[in-house]
């Protein structure tokens, strides 16, 4: 409900296009009048400046995206003729380059970043993330989901660090082996399952991958209650404070004691491929999994056919990754039309149903690839009702106390 009431007041203030105001960017390389472009006129102005630039620079920090981005780059030189240079990074390395290019006035070496989600508040409090309203001017994004137009996990950034690509936490399983009626629809029925078949479940290690980090904070999210869960949601927290909570409070006692039950009759594994290696091999029969890296792994054929997903009924977490311009970015309008691009229903649509890549576009769905791809994604009776908002900075927390109160 509350995120209904949101999106409608964001609808609001957004629906009369609106140009990207000069006096409101931090753009230092600009070739023409930013100020004037609005997405009427978005082609018209940007496409002959990108054309003028000839070529953009895009970095990825996410290696299992390597082929999607190669095929946008394929589409886009077709249409454009305009070089993309490209680059697999490592993230982590990539935003402290980023940081020390900024910090030293000096070109930044990338003009379209697609980064982690995660990276917003660090990037943008360094003055990285180019101040551009990207979901208001890219014609491409008329249809983008509108509270991901202006905030990112709780976090607003104003229409300048776009979320290109969603992906679920979920729970994947063996339908050759866990029955219909066996499928776990609460916490509670997962942990009796656990119990009810020793070592057959596999719960990733928090620290060691993101489905098992996600598990964990959907945990708390079904547990807490009253002021300990408005303490557990709170964004406006950083990375300490949030240590400091989940490390001293009473509140998570619950969470604590659910994982030692678990633990005793589950495996825990060492990262979310070692999950879907477990389920693989036949040890596991249900686990802790990301719904995109799920169907990675079925095209390699590294999990079995059988395998299947769904979402607990209280929600699990749900995140994403972006794509942004950085301040001093030199090939802005050739970097301003890839990610229109990316974000196009028929690119947005192929990259759901080739690595069910989930979309921010509220128009495209499961319901639109074809019948064998849907029984390998999570069914639209689960997704998108039960997908939670990601808060990493108390996943991250929360791991970390997992660690010492009860791993250790």
């Amino acid at each position: 409900m509350f995120r209904t009431i949101l999106a409608a007041a964001v609808l609001a203030l957004t629906a009369t296009t609106a140009p990207c105001l000069a006096a409101e960017t931090n753009m230092k390389n600009l070739s023409f009048d930013l100020s004037s472009v609005m997405r009427d006129n978005f082609y018209e102005i940007v496409v002959p400046a990108a054309k003028a630039e000839g070529t953009v620079t895009m970095y990825n920090f996410a290696g299992s995206f390597g082929d999607t981005w190669k095929e946008l780059i394929r589409r886009f030189e077709a249409k454009y003729g305009i070089k993309v240079s490209y680059s697999d990074v490592k993230g982590d390395q990539a935003n402290q380059q980023l940081i020390a290019v900024q910090a030293a006035g000096q070109d930044s070496p990338v003009d379209v970043y697609f980064a982690g989600g995660g990276g917003y508040p660090l990037l943008s409090s360094k003055g990285v993330v180019g101040k551009i309203a990207l979901t208001k001017i890219l014609p491409n994004m008329d249809h983008y989901d509108p509270v991901l137009s202006e905030t990112i996990f709780g976090k607003p950034h104003g229409g300048s660090f776009p979320l290109v690509h969603l992906n679920q936490t979920a729970i994947g399983y063996d339908s050759a082996v866990v029955t219909a009626a066996e499928i776990p629809k609460s916490f509670t029925d997962l942990l009796a399952w656990a119990e009810k078949n020793p070592k057959r479940l596999g719960v990733t290690s928090p620290a060691k991958g993101g489905s098992g980090s996600g598990f964990l904070y959907s945990l708390a999210l079904d547990l807490l209650t009253g002021d300990c869960k408005a303490q557990l949601t709170d964004t406006n927290q950083t990375l300490d404070e949030a240590e400091e909570w989940a490390m001293g409070s009473e509140c998570l006692d619950p969470v604590w004691d659910y994982y030692r039950r678990l633990l005793a009759v589950a495996e825990l594994t060492n990262g979310n491929a070692d999950t879907l290696n477990l389920i693989n091999n036949r040890q596991l029969s249900m686990g802790t999994v990301w719904e995109d890296q799920v169907m990675t792994f079925l095209g390699t054929k590294q999990v079995p056919e059988t395998i299947r997903l769904t979402l607990l009924e209280t929600g699990q977490v749900g995140s994403g990754d972006a794509m942004f311009v950085p301040a001093n970015a030199r090939h802005v309008a050739a970097a301003l039309l890839l990610i229109d691009m990316a974000m196009s229903k028929e690119f947005q649509l192929w990259k759901l149903e080739t690595k069910a890549s989930r979309s921010p576009r509220t128009d495209v769905t499961s319901d639109q690839v074809p019948a064998e791809t849907q029984v390998h994604m999570l069914p639209s009776s689960v997704y998108p009702r039960l997908s939670v908002t990601a808060f990493w900075d108390m996943a991250t927390a929360l791991s970390e106390a997992l660690d010492e109160k009860v791993l250790n």
